[in-house]
């Protein structure tokens, strides 16, 4: 006889933002759970009357009752994938959208399970737990992140051949969930025969497929396909298939031209291909599309990035000027010199050309106490605008640097 146990510990899903719907009805599942285990008497609450009686009770017990949970492994069982799944999934929907399927999944899940009680197993029983929206979580993952992979760590025990081992894997999503599906059904067919229904596998496949045709129904399907491409790049950069991971970015920029990091990552992985000319191009793709956003931080960091690479890169002359002097401001000088020296020489006739200059050369004195190349920045000035205001001042720069 053989038992295999395993559970998810972790997934390649990225995160952006903080889960604060996923962290909230975790704590609230473990803080009425403790209120009812340990203080029963401490509290106005009637917990009982929460539970969900099909043909009894309203469509607030079919809510209120996914809060409530029978034991610690059923407690912790459903907070481990809420917290696991959960995560990554409301930072790809949104705390709103993420609480719809949430309650929509509990609700679907609690009424579907009092439904096959009565109507199939002639059974009248009260019905609690997060199940129904913990189902509806893994079928929406399903579809909005169907080429993530899940880590499981496993248990394979055989009491009768005095055998155990145990270890992790990585698995892809799609193995994983649809396994768990089909130990509902099988399980659901077995309570079926045996007339229980202590445990809700229909719960369990009813919130599973609402979380699917909810995450369908708000373009979840589309979505999970670009970011398919993202995650196919991510790996091939890993594996240091740099043409895999450029053709893989290529159709996500398609697909979401406003993403203005996976613009960058397609730059990086043009670098790593030897197309230079492209990466230029989608560099300042880019930081321009940031500095429309207003996100300054983010569009000096990746152009002093793109200046590492390719010291004459440019943008339009009043976003480089505009851009240099923020790299001033922001004391950020060894990048402002080189947008400054970048600028002149891009647009030598702009009218600001012999200003940037002079930034410049003020810079090499002041900051990096370098005479000689704030010289030649003077000397460039002089001799390639005789005629502009700052000559006389470059020239007095220059005695004085003599």
């Amino acid at each position: 006889m053989y038992f295999f146990f395993y559970v998810p510990v972790g997934t390649d899903a990225g995160t952006h933002r903080f889960p604060v719907m996923t962290v909230f009805f975790a704590t609230l599942c473990t803080a009425v759970f403790a209120m009812v285990r340990f203080f029963p008497d401490s509290t106005p609450l009637d917990f009982y009357n929460f539970i969900y009686y099909p043909g009894q009770s309203g469509w607030g017990a079919a809510v209120a009752s996914a809060f409530l949970h029978f034991g610690w492994m059923h407690l912790i069982g459903n907070m481990v994938y809420l917290l696991l799944f959960g995560a990554a999934l409301e930072d790809r929907l949104g705390s709103a959208g993420f609480t719809l399927l949430f309650l929509g999944a509990a609700v679907v899940g609690n009424v579907s399970q009092g439904v096959w009680n009565g109507m199939v197993l002639h059974r009248q029983l009260g019905i609690i737990g997060a199940s129904g929206a913990i189902s509806g979580i893994l079928g929406a993952f399903l579809v909005r992140l169907y080429r993530v992979r899940v880590r499981i760590a496993w248990w394979v025990y055989a009491p009768l051949l005095a055998y155990t081992k145990a270890g992790h894997t990585d698995v892809p999503v799609i193995f994983a969930l649809v396994l768990w599906v089909l130990m509902q059904i099988v399980r659901g067919l077995v309570q079926l025969q045996s007339g229980s229904a202590s445990v809700a596998h229909v719960t369990h496949i009813s919130g599973f497929l609402f979380g699917i045709l909810f995450v369908a129904l708000t373009g979840g399907i589309r979505r999970g396909r670009e970011e398919s491409y993202r995650v196919t790049a991510r790996r091939a950069l890993r594996r240091g298939d740099f043409l895999g991971a450029r053709d893989a970015l290529s159709h996500y920029v398609e697909a979401r031209p406003n993403d203005t990091g996976g613009l960058v990552d397609l730059a990086r992985s043009c670098v790593q291909t030897g197309d230079m000319s492209a990466a230029q191009r989608f560099y300042r793709d880019a930081i321009e599309r940031l500095l429309d956003a207003g996100c300054r931080g983010e569009a000096e960091s990746y152009f002093e990035e793109a200046l590492r690479g390719f010291p004459a890169f440019a943008l339009p002359a009043e976003r480089m000027l505009d851009l240099a002097f923020g790299l001033e401001r922001n004391l950020k000088s060894q990048s402002a010199v080189k947008a400054y020296e970048a600028f002149a020489t891009r647009y030598p006739d702009h009218v600001e050309a012999p200003f940037a200059l002079l930034r410049a050369a003020n810079l090499h004195v002041a900051t990096f106490a370098d005479p000689g190349r704030a010289r030649r920045c003077y000397e460039r000035l002089v001799h390639a605008y005789p005629a502009d205001a700052w000559v006389d001042f470059a020239r007095e720069q220059m005695r004085v640097l003599t």
